[in-house]
């Protein structure tokens, strides 16, 4: 006969939940919506495929920055982060499950936003003006949602975890 195993269990007292309601993810499409029809306006049908290469190269950008910062870090990922596709989280992102260190999780957000930034800066001498636009708009649009639950739970002075649900941002004291 075996010993019993012992499971360890984690409770977390959760501080804040901040939740993404229906009407959010409505003007957060409509913003999508309202920058390809500004880009098809000004240039085009050179203007949607300007908005595709940049969602594309936006896309890979957001999971390059961060897996980079996992590997200089030596921090496991794979099973704590990976694509999400429901809004208003989209990208590379923690698992609905998981429980990531709000330091670390500012670190991250930190890197995408100044490496994106500078890459788009970089890249905007060479290109057209409506393309560096829509990289410009695209970098924001990803990273609105994030920046903005983050400095909400700015506010909450406790050592933290964050788990992202599937439209809500929970804050939890460690």
């Amino acid at each position: 006969m075996q010993p019993p195993q012992e499971r360890t269990f984690y409770h977390y007292k959760l501080l804040r939940k901040i939740k993404y309601g229906p009407w959010v993810n409505r003007v957060y499409i409509l913003l999508g919506f309202a920058a390809w029809m500004a880009a098809l306006w000004a240039d085009g049908f050179i203007g949607l495929t300007y908005g595709g290469l940049a969602l594309l190269v936006l896309f890979w950008i957001h999971y390059v920055i961060p897996r980079s910062l996992f590997v200089i870090d030596r921090y496991h990922y794979r099973k704590r982060w990976g694509f999400q596709f429901r809004l208003p989280w989209i990208g590379f992102l923690p698992y609905e499950k998981q429980y990531v260190g709000f330091r670390y999780w500012i670190k991250v957000l930190l890197y995408i936003t100044l490496i994106g930034s500078l890459i788009i800066g970089v890249m905007s001498i060479w290109l057209p003006m409506g393309f560096t636009l829509q990289f410009l708009f695209w970098h924001i649009w990803f990273l609105g949602p994030r920046w903005y639950a983050t400095i909400v739970a700015l506010s909450i002075s406790d050592d933290k975890l964050i788990k992202l649900g599937v439209q809500e941002f929970s804050i939890y004291k460690a």
